[in-house]
């Protein structure tokens, strides 16, 4: 999904490109956008982004447009599509994600405050919708327009539990998904989608050692990783050198080195090559 002049037409080549490199079961690639026009590889297919969302307060602060992503006019319902913001790089075959909506609809990037387990579930049955786990909106695995899906209810200001949308939650997309599909969303496992800035960066550089010598095995699997964060943009951590120091906004930091990074540093200078 593209609009406004924050990110270009080689953004979306970068992950076409890749995501047709890495996935032998792929069937396409949609581009949702505020014009058609666009200069992209011709393999994708270009869609316009729905006109009800397509309105400037729904590009800023939490960004209600990416809530239209659930029911996209170009495929049939049921499809099973998996989503990648733009600040992300494809390292691996995204059919590992689209396989998992075969045992669940929706599956997005859990938080540390967010597990979608049976208890958040009970949880937000037992308070009426009034508490609720929300994810990460940068990587999204679903079946395109499944009942209850978010888009629909938003559109239909569908009230969960009987408690209706407030205007914070019906702004920001990560609140408005799992507020709405609480009983439904699902947790993408950490060895096959991650953000950077969470997966990789650490408070001390021990801890990182530590962690990168723990997790190496399981980073192998990686399919997506979302740079997310102003400090963390792809066009930083491509151009970092090795041995270099990347740190995030929140002060976890990292030596951009094979050891610390998993061993993953030409996979991920690949996925992010324009």
């Amino acid at each position: 999904m593209i609009w406004s002049d924050a990110y270009g037409d080689a953004d979306c080549n970068r992950l076409i490109r890749t995501a047709h490199a890495h996935s032998s079961s792929l069937k396409g690639v949609v581009v949702l956008s505020d014009r058609t026009n666009r200069q992209l590889d011709a393999r994708a297919i270009q869609s316009p982004i729905a006109v009800d969302f397509d309105r400037p307060e729904h590009k800023k602060n939490g960004l209600a447009v990416k809530i239209s992503l659930f029911e996209i006019d170009a495929l049939p319902a049921g499809a099973p599509c998996v989503y990648v913001d733009l600040d992300s790089a494809i390292i691996g075959d995204l059919g590992q994600l689209a396989v998992l909506t075969r045992h669940g609809p929706l599956w997005t990037l859990p938080t540390s405050r967010a597990r979608f387990s049976a208890w958040s579930r009970l949880r937000w049955r037992l308070s009426g919708g009034r508490r609720y786990d929300a994810g990460n909106s940068s990587i999204f695995a679903y079946r395109n327009a499944f009942p209850g899906n978010p888009t629909v209810k938003f559109r239909a200001r569908t009230p969960v539990l009987g408690q209706a949308a407030s205007d914070i939650i019906r702004g920001n997309d990560d609140l408005f998904v799992g507020w709405s599909c609480q009983d439904t969303i699902r947790p993408l496992p950490s060895n096959l989608a991650v953000r950077f800035r969470i997966e990789f960066l650490e408070l001390s550089l021990w801890l990182n050692q530590i962690k990168a010598l723990l997790r190496r095995k399981k980073r192998q699997d990686l399919v997506v990783i979302t740079f997310d964060g102003a400090l963390t943009k792809p066009d930083v951590i491509a151009g970092l050198s090795d041995g270099e120091l990347v740190t995030d906004h929140h002060g976890r930091r990292a030596r951009w080195t094979d050891f610390q990074m998993g061993g993953l540093r030409a996979r991920m200078r690949a996925g992010l090559r324009r």
